[in-house]
């Protein structure tokens, strides 16, 4: 009898340690949250010659390009895509159509207290200008840049050669640096996740640390590129800008961002017309890509 109970006793464990077992098998991966992708142009158009953004082909072709912010929307928060230019750079170039990037980003219903996150692509003028008045204007906002990318320009001695003059923003950075060590200024090293989905992505090639944002959409994985391609015919025919920083490098970002890229049309470049003129309009100046 002391047997037999003794048996029971051992095969009900063993029956309830296999269902506790089946009961603890890992749960289901979560869905990634789908985001919303906007651009908001601010400033432009511009007119240039064709191969000043598509190596040496089209010293006879103008092209018009623009300049823009791009704002992610997601379920629980909103980020930015580059800051834009600042009211005190935008008067000294005398922009043409400059309206605040703050003020377009507010026409699709973007609060102050609604951005969570701004990510820098590179330190040119016209993607950090916005620096001038965005701390105070988004209080809740950390802003990522690559470490390599902020250590170049505002500790370099080469950063304030002649050469680089026409694409810095001193104003921009002097605000950067006291914003250094503290936890809205995140100086990030190569790839980073910064949310469900949301990976920030080393790609240098225009700049020594330029980034972009790989954001999860109802159309797929887009690829927030900025100016790793400033027209979408960099990343269809395999060919940068005239503005290089280092060429093999950018030939692998391509590489990178096409392969992150559920489709190289949701690989977003940092200049094209075709952002404003070839997707639905949702307000004056801003268009929904994904």
């Amino acid at each position: 009898m002391d047997r037999e109970r003794r048996n029971f006793v051992k095969g009900a464990g063993a029956a309830v340690a296999t269902a506790m077992a089946a009961g603890a098998a890992p749960a289901a991966a979560q869905p990634k949250p789908v985001y919303e992708i906007y651009a908001a142009k601010y400033a432009g158009p511009f007119t240039s010659k064709l191969a000043f953004l598509l190596f040496n082909q089209g010293w006879d072709q103008d092209i018009d390009r623009y300049y823009y912010i791009w704002v992610v929307k997601g379920p629980t928060e909103t980020i930015l895509v580059d800051t834009g230019v600042g009211l005190t750079v935008a008067a000294d170039r005398k922009l043409k159509g400059y309206v605040n990037p703050i003020d377009v980003a507010a026409r699709i219903g973007v609060k102050p207290t609604d951005v969570t996150k701004v990510v820098i692509t590179h330190m040119h003028w016209d993607h950090v200008g916005g620096m001038e008045m965005m701390p105070k204007a988004y209080p809740k906002a950390t802003f990522y840049v690559q470490k390599r990318e902020y250590d170049f320009w505002t500790k370099h001695p080469v950063a304030k050669r002649k050469i680089f003059a026409g694409t810095a923003d001193p104003l921009a950075y002097k605000i950067m640096q006291d914003m250094e060590g503290t936890p809205r200024l995140q100086l990030v090293n190569g790839d980073m996740t910064i949310g469900p989905g949301l990976d920030i992505m080393l790609g240098p090639g225009h700049t020594i640390g330029t980034q972009s944002l790989a954001v999860p959409t109802a159309k797929g994985t887009a690829v927030v590129a900025s100016d790793c391609g400033h027209l979408a015919r960099n990343f269809k025919e395999d060919t940068p800008s005239i503005l290089i920083t280092d060429l093999i490098g950018w030939m692998e970002t391509y590489d990178k961002v096409r392969a992150k890229a559920s489709s190289v049309d949701l690989c977003f470049p940092g200049h094209d017309a075709g952002m404003l003129l070839n997707y639905p309009k949702v307000a004056e100046d801003v268009t929904r890509l994904a």
